[in-house]
């Protein structure tokens, strides 16, 4: 029996790594006959700086470490990986970071299958990996962001919730608190589920356990800048006077909204409405998960998530991306996309992965970000 059962876990994990893996192989050799076409060097495409943004910044820390508090905003532990790579394998950093992310990324499509498949069946979590493939911020799960590697982390911590591995949990919850700021979605989900299994008396002492993990990796980096600066609030500081980000209860966001309806956003462009779409998509799939009957957990995470994205001072642009990791609002859309024929369903999502290099390319060449 034992056998049987890893024989299958290794099919779903091979199949789950072989769809994410193949849509963006679709996307990267329709990028490449893209750049032919237009005779531009894919080298040039890659390494021009306002097409790496973070990616840069990411590196720079990974090779020369951090230098002033324009640095402290990023977490440490995605460039920690990238030195680390590039110490053991000798590529560039540029090239250990795109390897770095392809493989967090096939991790986290693999836990996307997991929780998928475990709250909507096997079929709708494949699609959810597909989903997830073919996001139009996709390009950055294959560059040398942190995006994949905390979607990773959160994938097999809301994973690991459902199963009730509370320890397992709190560790993931760890990982993810060093890697992106959208760790205080998961840490606060982990710890809401951690109370509540508390308060029924489950599982003993773990719960607890794993509420007084979860938060400790992130806060522990916050004190530790805050002690190099001499001043508590360091690292909130430099994300508000540096990097202009702060929580604004969605004044951003509703400027926004009241720039489309009285006509201020004249002509908006093609990043601008797949900013407002996503917007206004959210609660939506949020209605979809209450009314599909999905665990809490998911919902909880996903809406701190979205209230992160949408209720900061920001730049719109960003919003898609901030929103990815909130991989449990696809669900619903999978569950549905699931009943549909095999093939058509193939040939949808292999078009979506070809278009997709086309935002690829067309994004940073027409606005400088990702």
């Amino acid at each position: 029996m034992v056998p049987f059962r890893r024989a299958v876990l290794n099919r779903a994990t091979a199949t789950a790594a072989g769809v994410y893996l193949g849509l963006h192989l679709i996307s990267v050799l329709s990028l490449l006959w893209i750049l032919h076409v237009r005779r531009q060097s894919f080298t040039a495409f890659i390494h021009t700086p306002p097409h790496m943004w973070d990616a840069a910044l990411y590196i720079d820390i990974a090779s020369h470490g951090y230098h002033d508090g324009f640095d402290y905003a990023f977490l440490p532990l995605y460039p920690a990986l990238l030195r680390a790579v590039e110490a053991v394998t000798g590529l560039s950093y540029l090239q250990a970071g795109v390897l770095t992310s392809v493989i967090a990324d096939t991790i986290a499509a693999v836990g996307l299958r997991a929780v998928g498949e475990r709250v909507a069946g096997a079929r709708a979590g494949l699609v959810l990996v597909a989903l997830w493939a073919v996001l139009p911020t996709a390009m950055v799960q294959a560059a040398p962001y942190a995006d994949g590697l905390f979607t990773a982390f959160a994938a097999w911590t809301l994973y690991a919730l459902l199963r009730r591995s509370w320890l397992t949990a709190g560790v993931l919850a760890l990982l993810g608190g060093l890697t992106r700021p959208s760790a205080a979605a998961l840490i606060g989900a982990v710890g809401l589920a951690a109370l509540v299994a508390a308060i029924r008396r489950e599982d003993g002492w773990r719960p607890w356990a794993c509420a007084a993990i979860a938060p400790s990796g992130m806060a522990a980096y916050i004190l530790a800048v805050g002690h190099r600066f001499g001043r508590y609030d360091a690292y909130f500081t430099f994300q508000r006077s540096l990097w202009k980000n702060w929580f604004d209860s969605g004044a951003t966001t509703f400027g926004e909204f009241s720039k489309v309806i009285d006509g201020r956003l004249d002509n908006p462009s093609v990043l601008e409405v797949i900013a407002i779409v996503s917007m206004v998509a959210v609660p939506f799939l949020l209605a979809l998960m209450v009314r599909d009957r999905l665990p809490w957990e998911l919902v909880v995470y996903s809406a701190a998530v979205a209230a992160l994205a949408l209720g900061s001072h920001r730049s719109i642009t960003t919003t898609p991306r901030e929103l990815m990791p909130a991989f449990p609002l696809l669900i619903p859309v999978a569950r549905r996309l699931s009943r549909a024929r095999y093939r058509g369903l193939a040939a949808s999502f292999i078009a979506v992965a070809a278009m997709s290099a086309w935002f690829a390319w067309y994004l940073p060449i027409a606005y400088g970000v990702p």
